[in-house]
């Protein structure tokens, strides 16, 4: 795939910022040849990391499709928020994503809130909105009409399973559905950009376990029938 099909300005990506650590990035500037591009942290943490220029770093872009891997070089690095001038140096590599299956109304309870930059970080107020289905990919929530978000927003995102166990991910609004499941609310589509794959398993599971009650339920039911 072209580059030139998905890099621009506002995109969501992570980057590999030490072994194993990966950071969420908006991109600010995409140079007309698609060579060099700018990018900011999304949200503040906790702690910093050195990056220097000439060091490689790996580039993840999380699509619906697929996953999109780039190498790049630091050409320059600016702290207090963490700013970096990247020179792509490899052509971009494709990876089919996996698929998972989604479970409708699952019994689980998320809030949301949109990031629009590193200051969002002393925002800790979330919305809570049912949830229409949850995958290990991503998240559909139903909201008013008035709520919508344009497509690309990056979310923080909570999920409690119902175990009383909490996951945090950064997810990107994909679509609204408008007067969907009812008229006068939306179905806001959001697919999990940055997530742990420890965390991705522990919802794949939750959902699993749900389905077989759900399954034994009707088989109960049936019995009785």
């Amino acid at each position: 795939m072209q580059i030139s099909k998905f890099l621009k300005p506002g995109l969501l990506i992570t980057i590999e910022v030490s072994p194993g650590e990966n950071w969420p990035f908006t991109i600010g500037y995409v140079s007309e040849d698609f060579k060099d591009i700018t990018c900011e942290l999304l949200f503040e943490r906790n702690r910093q990391v050195e990056i220097k220029s000439g060091d490689e770093l790996a580039i993840t872009y999380s699509a619906e499709d697929g996953i999109y891997n780039l190498k790049a070089r630091v050409s320059d690095a600016e702290y207090d928020p963490l700013k970096l001038n990247l020179t792509l140096t490899e052509d971009v590599a494709h990876t089919q994503r996996r698929e998972f299956f989604r479970l409708i109304r699952p019994f689980v309870r998320a809030r949301y809130r949109a990031v629009s930059g590193p200051e969002d970080i002393f925002n800790t107020e979330l919305t809570e909105a049912p949830v229409r289905d949850l995958s290990g990919n991503g998240i559909a929530f139903i909201i008013p009409k008035e709520d919508e978000l344009p497509s690309g927003t990056p979310l923080i995102t909570e999920v409690e399973l119902s175990n009383g166990n909490f996951i945090s991910l950064v997810g990107e609004v994909i679509r609204c559905i408008p007067d969907q499941p009812v008229v006068g609310r939306s179905l806001l589509c959001v697919h999990f950009s940055v997530i742990e794959e420890r965390d991705r398993d522990r919802i794949i599971g939750h959902l699993f376990r749900e389905q077989l009650d759900r399954a034994g339920r009707k088989r109960r039911m049936h019995r009785r029938g």
